[in-house]
């Protein structure tokens, strides 16, 4: 079932409870830990060589 045809009580994390909220948390807390090094990698890149197709930006 496509989230949009799902109860409001079912979508996305505003709807969930809070310990379902925390456990998400939690796991993104843990997701930016582990990826780290990768995460600084890709801004140091991005601060050296800018955006990339940032040319096609119509903004």
């Amino acid at each position: 079932m496509s989230d949009s045809k799902k109860p409001k009580e079912q979508r996305g994390t505003f709807w969930q409870p809070p310990e379902e909220r925390d456990r998400i948390s939690e796991e993104g807390k843990r997701w930016l830990e582990e990826n780290a090094e990768a995460i600084k990698a890709w801004n140091d890149w991005v601060d050296k060589n800018g955006l990339p197709l940032a040319e096609y930006r119509p903004f």
